[in-house]
């Protein structure tokens, strides 16, 4: 590779463009696996784990409404901080975007340990959510923007698998502090996600900005840099930056004429926006109403009404299950480009339902029975259920939402996507709690039944987008071929994909 001297780019950042892709997958794991959030790894695992240890119940003096307020903190924060998710990673750049998400969760952290009582420790999971939120929005755009088309339906799916990483460590933690006699057995597992944090940081300075969003904030030069550096073993690979930046910006411009408008605003333009709008907002809402967040927080109340009660046995069914939803959702983003994302959706949300109508039956025959093999049966289906989840849903999260969207409603596209995860997500903060407490086995079976419609929703409107190309895509969602790019030679792809080749760049989309 010929060489070039940088003014931009940081020496730290790999010249080798297989290197630079491992670290682009560390940085996913160190965000999804640690970054805190609802379904981001440690935290939901810890506010899980923590509802079985006495020395947190007892603390607080929880109830199904204070339990449902401190679950739902992190709701709050995220639902509040959808304002800033589009502004900030748009205008200071996606890696600002993870430092700031970074500073604030760093905060709620340490707000959440050191809580004296319940609004302390509502405060501090507010301000977690808020930074939660922007993490979501600034990662995975950058990592979608940087890596090759080979590589990043898999990493952006490894992306939202990996909070399992973070669930395992925190299961374990929870499970080692359990015999602390003092606040600090469920202080301790909330003041560890502090180190992660500061790891995520830690990666930032190796790694760079977006060439996209450096084309699209007038810094031509350092994204020449960029671009430079991503195609990798090439005797003239400025020019080859510079072809590509060029055809890069053409895009853009043919995308603003045909999006003049603000971002928000060009979400409901045109029948194609319209129609992705309506598969963010379905998919926000499935994300946490399929029967996921009794797993995902209230494991111990259904261990306790499948007969399970003892804390420390929670607590190793917690690890294990951990340990095997991590396993099914790497295998989930594996299968992403094999299976299709549709028809992955579709046996993910088959399966949940199937396995939620079970679940209902035997907790209603088995729930309060001293049969052995019938409580562990019992726990054998909640993990065929999370099994389902794991693979499909679980590495979707990240990946469907950002694919689906041009790269000016990027942003603002998968804001939509959190707002109504969020959102249904501190709905069911509020009322599982006491539905579980309420309806026990019926709840299941309630569950599953709305299911039914999700699965059909699925099946009627989900566009495919395995193995097509960003233009593709757009034609599956009834849009025109940009002018100038019907020429077959000039080939509507990744500038990624064509610098991981080797080959001259071609026509792009961004």
């Amino acid at each position: 590779m010929a060489h070039f001297e940088r003014k931009y780019v940081s020496a730290l950042v790999p010249a080798n463009p297989k290197v630079l892709t491992v670290i682009l997958v560390a940085v996913a794991i160190v965000n999804s696996a640690f970054h805190p959030a609802k379904t981001l790894g440690y935290d939901a695992s810890v506010m899980n784990g923590l509802s079985i240890l006495p020395s947190y119940t007892e603390y607080f003096h929880l109830n199904d409404a204070t339990t449902g307020l401190n679950n739902a903190a992190v709701w709050i924060g995220s639902i509040l901080g959808t304002g800033f998710v589009q502004p900030i990673p748009d205008r200071l750049g996606r890696k600002n975007g993870i430092l700031i998400a970074t500073a604030a969760t760093v905060i709620g952290i340490i707000l959440q340990a050191a809580a004296q009582n319940i609004a302390m420790f509502v405060i501090g999971r507010i301000i977690i959510g808020a930074g939660t939120i922007l993490s979501n929005m600034s990662a995975p755009p950058l990592l979608a923007e940087l890596l090759p088309p080979r590589s990043r339906s898999f990493v952006l799916g490894i992306f939202f698998s990996c909070f399992y990483v973070g669930g395992l460590l925190s299961a374990i933690i929870n499970y080692g502090s359990q015999n602390i006699q003092s606040t600090w057995a469920w202080r301790l597992p909330s003041l560890l996600q502090f180190i992660p944090s500061l790891i995520s940081i830690a990666f930032l300075p190796f790694i760079p900005e977006s060439p996209r969003w450096l084309i699209a904030n007038g810094h031509e030069e350092h994204a020449t840099e960029v671009l430079a550096i991503m195609a990798g073993k090439q005797d003239s690979p400025l020019q080859a930056a510079e072809e590509s930046m060029q055809e890069i910006k053409f895009i853009m411009a043919k995308e603003e004429e045909r999006y003049p408008k603000n971002p928000w605003k060009e979400l409901l333009s045109t029948p194609a926006n319209r129609k992705r709008v309506f598969l963010l907002v379905l998919f926000g809402i499935m994300v946490e109403m399929l029967g996921n967040f009794i797993v995902s927080y209230y494991l111990g109340r259904f261990l306790s009404q499948a007969g399970i009660t003892d804390p420390n046995k929670q607590n190793q069914i917690n690890v294990i299950m951990q340990c095997w939803s991590f396993a099914i959702a790497i295998f989930g983003s594996f299968m992403l480009d094999t299976m299709g994302r549709r028809v992955q959706t579709l046996i993910g949300v088959a399966g949940m339902t199937t396995t939620l109508y079970i679940l209902g039956g035997l907790i209603k025959l088995y729930g309060d029975s001293s049969n052995t093999s019938a409580v562990y049966g019992t726990i054998s289906v909640i993990f065929l259920f999370q099994g389902f989840y794991a693979f499909s849903i679980t590495p979707m999260t990240s990946l469907y939402p950002t694919e689906i969207c041009q790269y000016k409603l990027r942003a603002a596209g998968t804001a939509v996507f959190r707002f109504f995860d969020s959102g249904f997500g501190l709905l069911a903060s509020f009322t599982m709690s006491f539905a579980l407490s309420d309806l026990r086995w019926k709840f299941y079976l309630i569950n599953a039944s709305w299911n039914l419609i999700f699965l059909a929703l699925v099946y009627l409107f989900f566009v495919e987008t395995k193995g097509l190309k960003l233009e593709e895509i757009a034609l599956k969602f009834g849009e025109d071929v940009i002018e100038g790019l019907e020429n077959p030679s000039v080939e509507y792809v990744d500038v990624a994909d064509d610098l991981d080749d080797g080959n001259k760049p071609r026509g792009k989309a961004i």
